[in-house]
């Protein structure tokens, strides 16, 4: 009995540590000024001891299976993001602040993806794409 107990423990400890290294936050995505509220809330949240954060577009709600998987997919990129079918990003990922990168994205613009995709390149920044919001993926469409 003592052995399942401290097993529970473990397991409770573990899944609010991996938590507490994850977190989401929601902004609006398309609107001039995006890419610096994404730096400062991702500056803040690695400052504050996350690993992974991802922020989704507030006006529009994520499967939660997209979601991990972008939290997944940081394991192995340090940009994530996912499309809509127009263009705009609705989930950016990162594991580190890239604040150059996203200063150079005309948010609130049509090709928003584009812009983020062309402006990584040319910083030697890998992006991780993740399949659009809605398709079949992500249990939504």
């Amino acid at each position: 009995m003592h052995v399942i107990e401290n097993e529970d423990v473990n397991k409770r400890t573990h899944v609010r540590e991996r938590a507490q290294r994850r977190v989401i936050e929601s902004v609006s995505l398309t609107e001039d000024g995006a890419g610096e509220r994404v730096t400062e809330i991702v500056r803040n949240r690695l400052e504050s001891g996350s690993q992974r954060v991802i922020v989704t577009q507030a006006a529009r709600e994520l499967p939660p299976d997209m979601v991990e998987h972008a939290f997944e997919a940081l394991r192995y990129s340090t940009l994530v993001c996912a499309p809509n079918g127009d263009g705009e990003i609705t989930l950016i990922g990162m594991t580190e602040p890239h604040e150059s990168l996203l200063a150079a994205i005309p948010w609130g613009a049509e090709n928003v993806l584009d812009a983020l995709l062309s402006a990584a390149r040319s910083r030697n920044v890998p992006v991780m794409l993740l399949p659009p919001a809605g398709s079949g993926r992500n249990g939504s469409g």
